[in-house]
């Protein structure tokens, strides 16, 4: 018999192992998602302002060379990957990080760092 290597994930996975792969393929997929919104460096810098201290879309754009317009826009994306949500002060929306939304990547890490 012969293998054949997934092809969801290029992980190598064979064929005969793919039940138990298709976890680990919507996993990676994951990953892959939080990877790609993080290489955009003004998402990065935005993600990391919103750890230290929670804030409106208006209060980030003033400290960044970007419209707030486009602070919200990438504030969207973060708040569909599950990584920032927001909540209302008043008219305020207020957004923050939400650390549960980096789980994907930090269980992928560390799988990694153990193989090593």
């Amino acid at each position: 018999m012969v293998s054949q290597a997934c092809q969801t994930c290029q992980c190598g996975v064979t064929l005969p192992q793919m039940a138990k792969s298709h976890a680990h393929a919507a996993q990676l997929r994951q990953v892959l998602r939080l990877f790609s919104l993080f290489g955009r460096p003004i998402r990065v810098i935005i993600f990391q302002r919103l750890a230290r201290t929670p804030g409106t879309a208006g209060e980030l754009a003033r400290a960044l060379p970007i419209s707030r317009t486009a602070v919200v826009q990438h504030l969207k994306l973060l708040e569909a990957a599950g990584l920032v949500d927001a909540s209302f002060q008043g008219k305020r929306r207020v957004y923050y990080v939400r650390r549960e939304g980096l789980e994907p990547l930090v269980g992928w890490l560390t799988e990694r760092v153990r193989r090593t």
